[in-house]
């Protein structure tokens, strides 16, 4: 059970928004773009889901299972560029 003056969750939130400012910083996005607030879908936005999407998941296998199929689609990409060429 979580105690009225946990400092547990402030100190979290802090952190996240530290690190939510720096990738605004590193990305030169809109805060709006990381908040699903933008009108429009920038990869900044679409990062920032994938993030959240990554952070939902709890189970370290299936955390692999979606790192296995990311890496299979920069491999068939990478593979598309050189037979294009």
């Amino acid at each position: 059970m979580q105690m009225p003056n946990d400092p547990r969750p402030t100190a979290f939130a802090e952190r996240a928004a530290q690190h939510l400012q720096r990738l605004v910083q590193v990305l030169d996005e809109p805060l709006e773009a990381f908040l699903g607030e933008a009108p429009f879908k920038s990869d900044a936005a679409e990062a920032a889901e994938l993030l959240r999407l990554w952070h939902a998941i709890q189970d370290p296998e299936n955390r692999q299972s979606l790192l296995l199929a990311a890496r299979g689609l920069v491999d068939r990409e990478a593979d598309a560029r050189l037979a294009a060429e």
